[in-house]
Formats: C-alpha cells, structure tokens, sequence
C-alpha cells in the first residue's frame, strides 16, 4: 500500500531494499532524472545522466528507476538525498507536469512551483538508532546540482556542464541582442562587484567552464577573465581588459549581527526586468547557513537568477556578503557568502581594498547612487 508524503513528514523504510521511480509527463525536450548523494561521504553520488550505477543501486533502468541496498552503504552514510535534477543545459524543471516519485511504499508529489530550479531534493533518507526512514523534502537552489551538492557538504561534478546547452538559453538571460565577440546571447548571466579598477568579484559557479566571459555596468562593457578561482568559498576574482577606474566600494570592518538591515543590488532575470541594476532590501536573518556553515549568512532580500554574485550592503553602504543561492519553496530564504572571505583573493593578488566600520546608517537611496555604478552584470558563454 503507498502513502502519500508531504514535505516534512517522515516513515520507517521496510526492509533494505528501497524502490525509486518518478513519473512525470515532460511538456519540453529536457533530461531528467534522480540523483543519489550520499552523506557525509563514504560512497560515491551518482548522477544517473552521466555516470553508470554504482554498487549501492541495481536494476537500474533509467536514472529513473532503480532499487537501492541500503545495506551496500558504508557506515559513515548517515543520510541519503535524492533529487530531482535536469541536464546541464536545462536551468529549470519547469517543463514537467504531474512529477511524483515513490520512494519504497511512499509517494512523494511535487508542486509546480517546486520545479523552477535545475536541481530539487525531494526525499532524504536518514538512520535513525539503526532504522532507515524517509523523510519529504522540497528544498532547490538555483544554481544547479553542484551548488546544490556543496551546500549538502557532498563533492558532485556534473560533467555533463562542459556540454554546449541543448535546449535553449537559461531563464536569467536578457532578451536584447548581447554585443559580445560572438555575437549572440550568452548562455548564462551572473552579477559581480568591480572592488579595484580592473577587477570583480563574482561566484565561482557564475565563471565556472565559460569559454568566454563579458562584464557591463553603467560605464562600459569588456571581456574578462578569471585569476583566481575559489570554488570552496564559491568565489571568483576576474581580471577585465579595460580600466574604468577606481572602485568606492568599501568593506565591513567588523561582524555582521542578527536583525541588521542588507541591501543587494544585482542583475537578476537580466532583460526581462531591463538592462539595469535591480535593488531588493531586507535583513539579516541567520549569521549561519546551512549545517551551521559559518562562512554564509541567511538575508531576506529577494533573490532571483541572474543575482548570483551581486553585492550585499549594510544600511551604511559597506559591502558585507556576496550573494551565492536561493532556496526555493522557501520565502526570501537567502544565502551570501560573509565577505571577509572575499579579502584573502584581493590579498593573493596585491589588490588594495577599503576597510570601515559600520558607522552611521545611510539613506537608502545614497547606498544605491554611490554603489550601483560598481555593480555590474556578468555574461558567460558556453
């Protein structure tokens, strides 16, 4: 008999065998299938779009449906999640209708609204006081399985990202004609903080496998390109070919406290919401991020793609975080990078950089006119 679960609800798994099969009707072209990721580690994951099934998965066949043995699993394997993921070229899962996984005797439905992220993990698998159960989850982020994967604490390689995009561009990408050198629309956009004339701080997930990389803001557009690359921290200094001058930005010179206001200003959904800088307010909800990770802060400023790697400001106009995912089905659920982590690369490159404290707060309207002309929108090709 199958049981509905909805997210938050858990059961016990009977037996160690554990059945995985999705429905869905696709109304697109795009892959999918259900990504297996064990933690914290011990067993490799597996993402069935590129990767042949490992020992802990037989009668695979589809990445679709296969049966888990949970007793193939290492000890150290606490928790299992499974997800819902497209192919490289797809950002959104918004093309499939009625998806509904069962998990063992339990059926998992997703909304709609769950789909508008590449990667969504709907079931996690967990022991509890040497029982297995299953737990409904619906938690996404924008930026795909790899991102997805490093805030589980899991190293996931999606190979199939060096693929060119086979089904049309990522939802962040503006509608006007891109003036790049190749003269087409780039194939994914991010936003990044121009600290020191000539350089940007940006994601590492927004310059990672670009061929080729443009930057535009309010005085110019030019190509850049990566010098430093800190996929840890999910962090990325990228070099421009022209100068534009000094930056004005500052950085925080002290901690960030719980309640404080922030402000981003970023790129998202570039040219569905026009060419220019958008700015979203909200506050300091979480110092941590997930797993009590101290190197990220929750914000409530609304976040949408296109915003990864934009500036976060507090009410004085110092740069305090840099944007880096969203989780979905979660209001204003945000995370951004503490931008202490940002100055080690600045350092490495003998990059000067300005420091203050919080000082007094600042009208909103003079932290935007005197930081958005550093802010600009980050566009990458395949």
């Amino acid at each position: 008999m199958a049981y509905d679960l909805v997210a938050g609800a858990n059961t016990l798994i009977q037996g160690d065998e554990v059945l995985v099969r999705a429905h869905a009707s696709n109304g697109g072209t795009v892959d999918f299938a259900v990504a297996v990721l064990p933690i914290p580690g011990g067993a490799d994951p597996w993402l069935p779009l590129q990767d042949p099934p490992p020992a802990y998965a037989e009668g695979a066949r589809s990445g679709v449906e296969f049966s888990l043995r949970l007793s193939r699993l290492p000890d150290a394997v606490q928790t299992v999640a499974l997800v819902l993921y497209s192919s490289a070229g797809s950002t959104t899962l918004m093309t499939l209708r009625d998806v509904s996984v069962d998990v063992g005797d339990n059926n998992i439905r997703l909304q709609h609204a769950d789909l508008t992220v590449p990667s969504v993990v709907f079931a996690e698998l967990y022991r509890r006081n040497g029982q297995w159960k299953v737990r409904a989850k619906n938690d996404g982020v924008f930026d795909g399985i790899e991102e997805l994967g490093r805030r589980l604490g899991v190293t996931v390689k999606d190979r199939r990202r060096e693929e060119p995009a086979r089904h049309g561009p990522r939802p962040d990408i503006g509608s006007g004609p891109s003036h790049g050198a190749r003269g087409n629309m780039p194939h994914w956009t991010g936003s990044g903080s121009m600290v020191a004339d000539r350089f940007l701080i940006t994601n590492a997930h927004v310059v990672n496998n670009a061929s080729e990389i443009t930057v535009s803001g309010f005085t110019g557009k030019t190509r850049g390109e990566p010098v430093i690359v800190d996929e840890t921290n999910d962090l990325a200094l990228v070099r421009l070919a022209e100068s534009f001058g000094p930056s004005h930005i500052t950085f925080r010179d002290a901690g960030v406290h719980l309640g404080e206001h922030a402000h981003a200003i970023g790129y998202p959904l570039a040219g569905l919401l026009g060419r220019g800088p958008q700015f979203t307010s909200g506050s300091v909800s979480n110092l941590l991020g997930p797993g009590d990770d101290a190197r990220l802060m929750q914000i409530t400023c609304p976040i949408q793609p296109g915003s990864s790697g934009g500036p976060v400001f507090d009410d004085s106009g110092n740069l305090i975080a840099v944007v880096t995912a969203s989780l979905s089905n979660a209001q204003n659920v945000n995370f951004a990078i503490r931008s202490a982590l940002v100055l080690p690369l600045l350092d490495a490159a003998s990059i000067g950089f300005q420091r203050r404290d919080k000082g007094q707060p600042t009208l909103v309207s003079e932290i935007v006119r005197a930081n958005s002309p550093f802010v600009w929108r980050v566009e990458c090709f395949g």
